[in-house]
Formats: structure tokens, C-alpha cells, sequence
């Protein structure tokens, strides 16, 4: 692993170097794993238009997801309180 020379002032406070060492190794990706994931998915006849990979992105997609879902339920009544009066949703 390698970092550039050049550093910018508002990151002095990170040490990437460091922190990317220390953790290189200790992953839960594999590589060859994710490659052979996205070569399936390239080759799909019908893939999907987003999808997530690796264990880490799936846990905390998921946990964004229930974040949204409680937000938008929570504000329910004021979502669809901008209806013209007498409006009927066409079924």
C-alpha cells in the first residue's frame, strides 16, 4: 500500500497511513470473491439495477433501510396532507 506525497492540511488531524496499515489483513472482503460477484453480475441476463456486496455494505444498508422506513412512517400524515381537497387516487 502506498500514499501520496502530496498532503493536504485539513486531514492532519488522520493518519491514513497508519490506520490503513493496521487494518490491512483484518477484512472480511476477499478480492477474487467480489470480482467473481460483479462478473456475475455483469453477465446477468436480468441483473439488478443496484446491489450490494460484502458483509460490512449488506449489515449497514440494512440498518439505513429501517432508518428510512421509520422516518417516512413517522411522517405519514404529513407526507400525504398535500392532497387538493376531494382528490381521489385513480385506481
Amino acid at each position: 500500500m502506498s500514499f501520496g506525497e502530496n498532503k493536504n492540511k485539513a486531514y492532519d488531524h488522520l493518519d491514513a497511513e497508519k490506520s490503513m496499515k493496521a487494518r490491512n489483513g483484518t477484512q472480511a472482503g476477499d478480492p477474487p470473491k467480489a470480482a467473481q460477484a460483479f462478473y456475475d453480475l455483469a453477465v446477468m441476463k436480468d441483473p439488478p439495477l443496484r446491489c450490494v456486496v460484502g458483509t460490512d455494505a449488506y449489515a449497514k444498508i440494512n440498518e439505513k433501510l429501517e432508518t428510512y422506513k421509520e422516518s417516512v412512517k413517522k411522517f405519514e400524515k404529513l407526507s400525504t396532507s398535500t392532497d387538493v381537497d376531494g382528490y381521489k387516487a385513480p385506481s
